[in-house]
């Protein structure tokens, strides 16, 4: 096989709890994270030698400092490999979006080269790697619904979600995940909602009960740097939202509807006022489109 495209799906954290800090100032994570439909598409080439990435995004970089990039060089260094890849992202996923983005195309090359490659490498070892290069890279080529914990190491799959409609919204303003982690406070450390809601999904309850309990320890930080996001979750409960949450460490907010016509509406009352997506729940967190000697 010479090239292969993949989906690589987005996630949003139906939770993010925040539970202590390592003594390397690492903060210790636990969260019900979620793929949804909202995907980047990655193709991979085969070359002699080299890493070359080309998007159609021109604010994405395109050189080391791309997690495609640096998914290429940790495989590369775990497996041996000495041959190359030309990777392009046709990006859809908004950038510093809370959204995993990056995440899930690193996840996409990881898969994509070890089918390329043949390496023949198990999930765990890929998550290992994948470790190597972003935190939330391990549940993004596991995708679907987890229960994530530590710094992204340990993922559990969950009971299924139930079906949703889900809106995504992304204000225009920007937020820095390394500042909204250095403004928490230690008081808030602890499981606030990952618990509940796992044990929820346990028991097999309905969407209303479960989207009640979400909830994101980051809000607090995040919702004074960027006063968009309390805006949006009102606005999304106001039009119907069983819930809505801030996503990662924001600025995106997530609204969980039943019914995708309230959703749609949603979308196009407010279009033009943010990036708005409308998004199903996917099983997967990356997916191959198709593959094969070119």
């Amino acid at each position: 096989m010479d090239q292969i495209s993949l989906r690589a799906y987005a996630k949003v954290n139906l939770t993010l709890d925040v539970v202590g800090r390592r003594p390397d100032g690492y903060h210790l994570l636990e969260s019900v994270m979620q793929s949804v439909s909202l995907a980047d598409t990655i193709t991979l080439k085969r070359r002699p030698q080299g890493t070359i990435i080309r998007s159609d995004h021109p604010e994405l970089p395109l050189d080391e400092h791309n997690t495609c990039w640096r998914a290429f060089t940790a495989f590369a260094g775990f497996t041996g490999l000495e041959g190359g890849v030309e990777i392009y992202i046709h990006k859809r996923i908004p950038l510093a979006a809370g959204l995993g983005g990056a995440s899930a195309d690193a996840a996409a090359v990881l898969h994509g080269l070890h089918r390329i490659y043949g390496a023949k490498l198990s999930l765990a070892q890929l998550q290992e790697i994948g470790l190597q290069v972003g935190a939330d890279v391990p549940f993004c080529l596991q995708g679907g619904t987890c229960l994530v914990q530590g710094i992204g190491e340990r993922v559990q799959a969950l009971a299924a979600f139930p079906r949703a409609s889900l809106v995504l919204v992304k204000p225009g303003a920007a937020v820095s995940t390394a500042e909204v982690y250095r403004r928490l406070q230690p008081a808030v450390h602890g499981t606030r909602f990952t618990a509940e809601l796992r044990q929820l999904l346990q028991q097999g309850r309905g969407l209303p009960e479960l989207a009640g309990v979400l909830g994101n320890v980051l809000e607090t930080v995040t919702e004074a740097l960027v006063p968009e996001v309390v805006l949006w979750k009102e606005r999304l409960l106001a039009q119907g939202a069983h819930g809505a949450l801030m996503s990662g460490s924001g600025p995106s907010v997530v609204g969980i509807f039943s019914a995708p016509d309230r959703a749609l509406g949603f979308q196009e009352r407010f279009a033009g006022q943010a990036e708005i997506f409308v998004v199903e729940l996917t099983d997967v967190g990356v997916e191959e489109i198709d593959g094969g000697d070119r």
